[in-house]
């Protein structure tokens, strides 16, 4: 039996191994009639973006973590500062004893310092980033032709 031209795939021109049946063509005709029903439903609803969106509460605990972060600072290096010229000011023997305690006591203090205020500014960073973020992606979502408010 000789090859006719409605058995080959219009697109890839590979020949049609079976024939679909009414009810795969019915199915597949639901199939797509679904399809758009979801996309028009889709499009009738989505898209409604705002121009911007203010997020006052993640500003405030970014606020926060940056006060925080300079308070951290502002307390550790005039206190080691106090009790360094302490020190020196009240210690009439054993100086070199005190300095060495006191140079525990300052280490142990500026590692947690810098531990503090490196997680409170990264942690401050992380909110602006995701704020920046969902910025931009706002900005691309109302280019993208969909209706703006």
């Amino acid at each position: 039996m000789p090859l006719q031209d409605n058995d080959f795939d219009s697109v890839s021109l590979k020949p049609v191994t079976s024939r679909p049946s009414d009810s795969a063509t019915s199915h597949r005709m639901e199939q797509q009639q679904s399809t758009v029903k979801a996309r028009n439903l889709y499009n009738e609803s989505a898209g409604l973006y705002p121009l911007q969106r203010d997020y006052p509460t993640l500003r405030a605990t970014q606020r926060i973590f940056r006060l925080l972060a300079y308070a951290a600072v502002m307390i550790v290096i005039p206190g080691l500062m106090f009790r360094f010229a302490w020190i020196l000011w009240s210690t009439e023997e054993g100086l070199l004893n005190a300095f060495g305690q006191f140079s525990l006591h300052a280490v142990a203090a500026l590692f947690a310092m810098v531990g503090l205020v490196g997680t409170l500014l990264t942690a401050s960073e992380g909110i602006e980033l995701a704020i920046d973020l969902q910025d931009n992606t706002l900005r691309i979502a109302n280019q993208s032709g969909r209706r703006k408010l």
